[in-house]
This record gives C-alpha cells, structure tokens and sequence, in this order.
C-alpha cells in the first residue's frame, strides 16, 4: 500500500494516495478541509477568487453584506476570512473587530482585500487583530491565493507589517 505525508494544521496523516484530494485529507469517514469565507459585496470579484481558492483545494463560501456577515461566519465556521472594508450595512473594521472580540472566533485568521489603502485603515485592521491587507487593484488572485496558503502555513510569505 503506498501511502503521502500530508501536513494539517496540526498534525501529519499518512493517507492511501487514492483518498488525496487537493486540500483535504478523509481520516475515519471524516472530513477536514480548510473553509474560507469570503466577505465581498461584488459577485464579479468573489467568483474570481473562489476559482482560485477552489483550485487550491479550499471550501469557499460567501456572503455580500456586512449586516449578515456574522450570521455567514456562525453558519460556515471558517478557518479563514477574506474581508473587505466597504459593504453594504456593516463595513469591515466593525465586523472584525466582533470577531475578534468573541472568543468562539479567536482561531479564525482574518485577510483585509479591499480598495481602501490609507494608512488608518491598514493601522485599524492590523492592531484589531487582521493578519495581512490587501489591496485589490494591486494583487492578482493566484498571489492572494498563496497568502491565503502562507497564513495557513502552507507556504513561506510575509504578511504586511506597518512601521512608525
């Protein structure tokens, strides 16, 4: 039986080959693979990055407004937020700073991608506990995608870091 190493978030499985599907592993008819949700109010936006994020072998779910975000996040349980700032209802530094106000939400890693770069937004973000902010109009979703997988430990990439 020739069998994989496949890192987890935890843990290395040794799994038969045949049961290796992209980003997940099967151990004992259970499942686990990485949830990101993606909180972006343009559908034209989503649809590119969950391709990507799908072909990585992610579980990708959306939601379009910051009224319902919190809703999205008790109904998915994602390991991994893709957050933009300005939405509908809520904006995305009220949502985060929820989030991680609440404790059942303290593993949940959190990715700004939005249009809104000045310096108070990305210093908000980050000291409210956003692990990287990205610019939309200045990354393409494969690099997005290889943040999302560097913050999962997947791959090596640093996330921003603001100084002064």
């Amino acid at each position: 039986m020739c069998s994989i190493s496949y890192p987890d978030q935890r843990k290395i499985y040794h799994i038969p080959i045949s049961r290796l599907v992209y980003n997940y592993v099967e151990i004992d008819y259970h499942i686990y693979m990485k949830k990101i949700l993606i909180i972006e109010d343009d559908q034209s936006l989503y649809n590119v990055y969950s391709a990507e994020l799908k072909l990585r072998g992610y579980e990708v779910s959306s939601c379009i407004d910051g009224d319902t975000a919190m809703d999205a996040i008790e109904e998915n349980s994602p390991d991994l937020i893709l957050l933009d700032i300005i939405l509908p209802g809520r904006n995305g530094l009220e949502i985060l700073e929820e989030i991680k106000s609440r404790d059942e939400y303290e593993d949940i890693k959190i990715i700004m991608v939005t249009n809104y770069g000045n310096n108070e937004n990305v210093r908000k973000a980050l000291e409210l506990g956003a692990e990287d902010y990205v610019l939309k109009y200045n990354i393409v979703p494969s690099e997005l995608s290889k943040k999302v997988a560097a913050i999962f430990g997947e791959e090596t990439e640093s996330p921003v870091s603001i100084s002064g």
